[in-house]
């Protein structure tokens, strides 16, 4: 289990933006409390520049490289490193003093281990730093030990954390539709630190090593290049010459279709195993309907029967359902075939007669076959969808079996002509020895690039039975979070949604076979939709939706992963929600703060509609109402806007507040 952050207090001095209350202390000074923080303020107050100053206290002077808060992850360098100077620097810019002598302060939680972190806001750099019992201004051994702490494999994962989950940045990136930070995710907080790590150092070896060969590769190119060059000039040894340079054209031209079709085997592979996952999804359906048929058969049976009659309409059922006669004991599938005729076309099963003109017609009977035939319907669009995703498979499967043999093909002509030019190349004469030598090292250098994709491929494969033992075991927390999902998005959302655990294939480097990682997705009703239906992308939803469905995600995986409670640090998207939306948003903001020992702080524009009042009134109803509102028009240096709009704001402030008095 992990440890996420559990913000206890912030401090913040001698910083230009927040000047402090008149009368009261100078700085910002927030004791934060269990359940929900309000930050309130305007543009340009620092609301956004406070929870980036409470990250930095956290990360300090470290980051993942171009890793800003709306990238996408992909195959990235997960170490933490140091940030270039121009960014360490990001709180100095924004006063006049460049920050000189500012400091700020932060005590959190991770699990039981109380940390406090105090550095300089002009550089980042640590003053000093408990974490537990361990007393440090070394910005290593801080790092390793908050690492230790969260129950992480390393301070890059630490950052994965706080970036994918606890603060919800304005600019981030929606979560539950970035396949690549999700495989992060659920390999940084559902593996153990060690195997976190051996993902990570595999993954990266992977890289570093394809990376390698194709800068090898381009060197062998050129050496081919320079000998076919090399080989124009023979004056002696035409016939030879001439082959030689016949079997290199087609060795060039064979080995530039070789790199080209190599160049989509990824794609086609892709194709086949999207066409194989919709065949099984095809072939899963048609049996729940097929079952649905054979259970509406039995019900019908039963309602055609009186009610005494449990013996001969059990035999009937038995004898539809299994082709054996319970009398006889024999098989009798022409009989079954008869007995199911004549129960769809609306006579007794028994006797042929016409139902529809007997008098002893029931409603029961009327609803069963209502039933048999809208199931039987059912069964038969199922049967024309079965066909139509086997139909596709096929020809995707022979597209690929296609392919692979031209590959193949490809590569035994290769050999052979290799092979015919290395006896050529002994047969030149004495003068040709230069060129005979040339032809001797490319032949070592291309053994060399050989051997090193042999390494290379070798490598994947042992990773992808390493990913492939590890979605093992992360396949034991996807209920619980489905399940966890499903209750908080429910609790905004009318439609009906749900995740399905599924694989993403993806290349690790340029090359390759792709790799399936575990990765969820997001299906949901909506207003054309009865049914729930896959939402590819962010684009597929609503606005408010999208923001919500995140958040729900984010939640899920942190109550699953974690180990009591945690922190999420909130900069409100105000102008994306509806008024309804922005009232569940504000209640489920709540309700995930009275999670024993949970911590969410929330900062807001100042602004009329439904969130603010929601989460004013939630807080409203603590004993610690005072301490949970900052308001930043107290604190913070005012903006000229807010100086001459300032009754405007006040009136604002007081019909806002109102139930804090």
């Amino acid at each position: 289990m992990k440890s996420f952050p559990v913000f206890e207090q912030l401090d913040i001095d001698s910083y230009g933006l927040y000047p402090g209350r008149a009368g009261g202390p100078a700085g910002l000074h927030i004791d934060i409390q269990s359940g929900l923080t309000l930050i309130v303020g305007a543009n340009g107050l620092g609301k956004t520049t406070l929870i980036t100053l409470l990250f930095r206290l956290l990360t300090g002077p470290s980051d993942i490289p171009q890793l800003g808060a709306g990238d996408e992850l992909g195959f990235r360098r997960l170490s933490a490193a140091p940030l270039p100077p121009f960014q360490r620097g990001i709180f100095a810019s924004r006063v006049s003093n460049r920050a000189e002598g500012a400091t700020a302060r932060v005590e959190f939680l991770l699990g039981s281990t109380k940390i406090i972190a105090e550095r300089r806001l002009d550089t980042l750099a640590i003053i000093r730093a408990n974490v537990g019992d361990v007393e440090t201004a070394d910005e290593a051994t801080f790092q390793a030990e908050v690492a230790k702490a969260a129950g992480l494999g390393s301070f890059g994962d630490f950052i994965l954390m706080l970036r994918y989950l606890v603060f919800y940045f304005e600019d981030r990136r929606a979560l539950v539709w970035d396949a690549s930070a999700q495989r992060q995710l659920l390999r940084m907080l559902f593996l153990p630190p060690d195997l976190a790590q051996r993902w990570t150092d595999l993954e990266r070896s992977i890289l570093q090593n394809d990376s390698r060969m194709r800068n090898f590769q381009a060197v062998v190119g050129k050496e081919e290049k320079l000998l076919t060059k090399g080989l124009s000039k023979i004056t002696n040894g035409v016939a030879l010459r001439a082959e030689l340079q016949a079997l290199e054209k087609l060795q060039e031209t064979s080995r530039e279709r070789l790199e080209d079709i190599e160049g989509y085997t990824n794609e086609l592979d892709r194709v086949r195993q999207e066409a194989r996952l919709r065949s099984l999804r095809a072939k899963q359906d048609r049996e729940s309907r097929f079952r649905a048929v054979e259970h509406a058969k039995l019900l019908a049976i039963e309602a055609r029967f009186p009610g005494r009659l449990e013996t001969g309409r059990y035999m009937v059922a038995h004898l539809m359902s299994e082709h054996d006669c319970l009398v006889c004991g024999s098989h009798a599938p022409e009989a079954a075939k008869m007995y199911s005729d004549r129960l769809m076309s609306g006579r007794c099963v028994v006797c042929d007669s016409n139902l529809e003109k007997s008098e002893r017609i029931i409603e029961a009977r009327e609803v069963s076959d209502e039933r048999v035939n809208k199931t039987a319907h059912q069964l038969e669009q199922s049967d024309r969808e079965l066909a139509t995703a086997t139909r596709e498979r096929e020809m995707a499967e022979a597209q690929f079996d296609s392919h692979i043999s031209e590959m193949t093909r490809l590569r035994s002509e290769i050999a052979v002509r290799s092979a015919r030019l290395a006896q050529i190349v002994e047969m030149l004469p004495p003068d040709e020895a230069a060129l005979r030598q040339q032809r001797t090292e490319l032949g070592a250098i291309r053994g060399r690039l050989e051997t090193m994709k042999s390494e290379l491929a070798d490598e994947r494969a042992v990773f992808r039975k390493f990913v492939e033992e590890c979605t093992e075991a992360l396949l034991s927390s996807s209920a619980e979070i489905v399940a966890t999902f499903e209750q908080f998005a429910g609790k905004f959302l009318s439609e009906r949604v749900a995740l399905t655990w599924t694989s993403r294939p993806a290349a690790v480097g340029q090359g390759g076979e792709a790799i399936p990682f575990p990765a969820f997705e997001l299906n949901m009703t909506g207003s054309d939709f009865s049914e729930i239906v896959r939402r590819a992308g962010p684009d597929d939803v609503s606005e408010s939706q999208r923001e919500f469905i995140d958040l729900a995600f984010r939640m899920a995986l942190m109550q699953t992963a974690g180990q009591g409670a945690a922190g999420l640090v909130i900069d409100t998207p105000e102008s994306s929600l509806d008024a309804v939306f922005a009232k569940r948003a504000g209640e489920t903001l709540l309700r995930f703060g009275a999670e024993p020992g949970n911590t969410v702080l929330v900062t807001s524009n100042l602004v009329e509609g439904s969130l603010l009042p929601t989460l004013i009134k939630g807080i409203a109803a603590t004993p610690e109402r005072a301490e949970r509102l900052i308001d930043l028009f107290e604190i913070a240096r005012p903006t000229a806007a807010v100086t001459a709009d300032r009754a405007e704001y006040d009136e604002l402030r007081e019909k806002l507040f109102e139930p804090l008095r």
